[in-house]
């Protein structure tokens, strides 16, 4: 193991037994009483602006006790059996236990709805209240206080109960203070710094957190956001949280007053143009590297709402993302590499996927992922055959560290071996724009490149494509067979009706709007298969992929035209 390596599973272990250490200590009610001593509060008058939509029909739903969270459904006889029970699984208990879900009962807007509202935070904090080892986990901790403070207004006011949640809720925001930067996800810790700073704003007689929170915020925006405006991670919905979260917090300091720092500013300027670049056609998200289409975000009406000019860019050099936007389609690229190991944990092995969306609707996408669905799915479609890109014997172009010690203390990290992901793109007048990039995912274990070409014709109604395996001459000495299978994956929008030709080198694809596109490859064969699209949220959406494969000649350069795959996408 690499000196480095060893380093940051020792520091990882370190901050493991200090996070263990402060729980323990937590869960002594003399020692609580002295650290987390909660100074003397007013209501508040304001709330925590939320940015995310509320769905009613849920509230309906939540109304009768019915919980529908993270793939499973469960029905309660009173607000008491959510906390007293068993949850089915721990995403489950997470979603729970965040309290996200209160947004769409208080969006009921009925007294009723209110009440169950108030009932449940009760019923937490005479379970919870204390501190429990699960529920008090920093990120966990940091979005139910968030979620809190964005009724604060009326749920933590000048009443005993109000009170009571108001005490309850300075505490955690004081655990929180002491966890900061100790955070496993990079996400957490970009929320406890908003928590600190929102409450200290929101809560009179808190003011101390603010300055706290403003100096966290500040080192995790430096380290997170990347020059182009894409989030560490390289997930787009990531970027949008990042930016919803920003935007409320500056609604937040100019509603009072106060004055936004420059590095909220400099931030927000740099991810609302990248959060426009990653959208597809239809206004919402593409899909990669965890991302889910992030339709709850309204990205639409929070990027139509800001007072950022629109950057039209084509190319993000930090995140790795090539777009191509014309009339007939929007084709986004992924040419980057897998992110930093340490912002890993929720990335997808989708070295060179390509999702391409039209005004129609969206044709090519990735499985994508959404917290909504079912904890079963999620190592699956973190593998490269869940992307629409080239897979070699069945494997996936980086490696996914979900078992043993280094996961348990580190997450489970995506690492991609290999060289840099170059690209390149050219204008070709009369033709179109060129993509070119290559990845060396498979070179450690087979010896080999992947290539992809794309070439988008000027309308964007063709595009061209030509994905190429090679052995380069510098390959590393690694024994393989000969041949070896592979196959090129295009999944489709689960809208979308595929129908195989007769000859078997073609599929006509149908999208809502009745539009017509052609799937053409001579060489090797195509079929349809399953697949699952979860981008869109729970429960996952069947669909099904093109499939070419072909037999790959594992001693073949760069000129080898036997491992050269070429395929065709063209409007009706």
């Amino acid at each position: 193991m690499a000196e480095n390596q060893f380093l940051e599973i020792l520091n990882a272990a370190w901050k493991a037994g200090r996070r263990r250490l402060a729980g323990e200590l937590f869960s002594v009610p003399f020692f609580r009483s002295i650290f987390l001593r909660t100074p003397d509060t007013a209501s508040p008058n304001i709330s925590f602006p939320r940015l995310t939509l509320a769905d009613p029909q849920k509230g309906t739903a939540l109304a009768q006790n019915t919980f529908s969270l993270a793939g499973v459904t469960l029905q309660f006889a009173n607000t008491r059996e959510p906390w007293a029970k068993p949850a089915p699984s721990r995403r489950f208990a997470t979603r729970l236990h965040e309290f996200s879900w209160m947004h769409d009962l208080l969006a009921l807007e009925t007294p009723e709805a209110r009440s169950l509202v108030e009932e449940h935070m009760d019923q937490w904090i005479s379970i919870y209240g204390g501190w429990n080892p699960f529920s008090w986990s920093p990120g966990l901790a940091a979005k139910r206080c968030l979620n809190w403070l964005a009724a604060g207004e009326h749920l933590l006011g000048s009443g005993e109960q109000e009170e009571r949640r108001r005490e309850n809720l300075i505490r955690q925001v004081s655990y929180l203070l002491s966890l900061g930067n100790i955070a496993v996800d990079p996400r957490d810790r970009l929320q406890i710094a908003q928590v600190l700073v929102a409450t200290g704003i929101i809560i009179p007689g808190t003011e101390r957190f603010i300055e706290r929170g403003l100096a966290l915020l500040s080192v995790q925006l430096a380290e997170q956001i990347l020059p182009d405006g894409g989030h560490i991670s390289r997930s787009p919905e990531d970027a949008t949280s990042t930016l919803c979260d920003l935007i409320s917090l500056k609604l937040l300091l100019e509603s009072q007053n106060m004055h936004v720092p420059e590095d909220i500013e400099r931030a927000l300027a740099r991810l609302a143009p990248m959060v426009r670049f990653l959208c597809a056609a239809d206004g919402y998200l593409a899909v990669f590297n965890g991302s889910g289409e992030g339709r709850h975000l309204a990205v639409e009406n929070i990027l139509s709402n800001l007072s950022i000019p629109e950057s039209d860019f084509s190319y993000a050099p930090h995140s790795g993302y090539q777009r191509v936007r014309t009339e007939a389609s929007v084709l986004i690229m992924d040419t980057g590499r897998a992110p930093p190991e340490r912002f890993s944990q929720h990335a997808h092995a989708g070295a060179l996927a390509l999702e391409l969306s039209t005004p129609g609707g969206r044709l090519i996408v990735n499985c994508g992922w959404s917290e909504d669905q079912p904890d079963r799915w999620h190592a699956a479609v973190r593998t490269s055959a869940a992307h629409s890109t080239l897979t070699i014997n069945d494997t996936s172009s980086a490696q996914i560290r979900a078992e043993g010690l280094r996961a348990a203390l580190l997450g489970p990290r995506l690492r991609q071996r290999g060289q840099a992901n170059p690209s390149r793109r050219k204008l070709e007048p009369g033709e179109g724009t060129r993509i070119e990039a290559s990845h060396g995912g498979y070179l450690h274990r087979y010896g080999l490149i992947h290539q992809r070409q794309v070439l988008v014709h000027e309308g964007g109604a063709k595009i061209f494509g030509e994905d190429r395996v090679f052995r380069p001459i510098d390959a590393p000495k690694v024994t393989v067979p000969p041949t070896l299978d592979c196959a090129v994956r295009f999944h489709l929008h689960p809208k979308v009706r595929a129908s195989l030709a007769r000859d078997g080198s073609q599929i006509l694809l149908i999208l809502p709007d009745g539009t017509g596109w052609r799937f053409h490859c001579a060489i090797g064969k195509i079929e349809l298969q399953p697949s699952v699209y979860l981008a869109a949220g729970a429960p996952p959406g069947r669909t099904v992929q093109l499939v070419v494969h072909h037999n790959l000649n594992t001693k073949g350069g760069i000129t080898n035209g036997k491992n050269l795959i070429s395929w065709s996408i063209e409007r009706v």
